[in-house]
């Protein structure tokens, strides 16, 4: 992989192209659109390239998400979603739901502070549900 064109798109809004951010993006581990550095995750979501810092990141928990096409049986995919301050931030597609279990693992695991599991919103209403 060349290193013209790996830039990325922080949770700041501002582009970074430094050494360190592309030594750690190639040096991670991959598991679908997310891999997984020593200073960051980071992921491609329409083209971009972003990266988030562990600590910016205050919970994380999967949607499954069910598909029923006309005259198909239905099929599900799973979706890892990233919090920060009570909003999600990223909702990532994954086809198999052990690739978003091992990335809340790894999570854990690199920084500890990271909350797992749904909240529902201060003001009780729900998610709107999109059909």
């Amino acid at each position: 992989m060349s290193l013209f064109g790996l830039r990325f798109k922080g949770v700041d809004k501002k582009y970074i192209k430094d050494e360190a951010h592309i030594a750690d993006f190639k040096a991670a581990r991959k598991i679908g659109r997310v891999s997984i550095g020593e200073l960051c995750l980071y992921y491609r979501d329409l083209g971009v390239k972003y990266y988030v810092p562990y600590e910016y990141i205050d919970r994380s928990f999967t949607r499954i998400s069910e598909c029923q096409p006309d005259d198909s049986p239905a099929y599900y995919y799973y979706r890892l979603i990233l919090v920060h301050d009570g909003k999600e931030f990223a909702n990532l597609i994954f086809n198999e739901e052990k690739d978003v279990d091992e990335i809340h693992a790894i999570l854990k695991e690199k920084h500890p502070g990271i909350a797992h599991g749904y909240v529902p919103p201060a003001d009780g209403r729900e998610r709107p549900k999109f059909m």
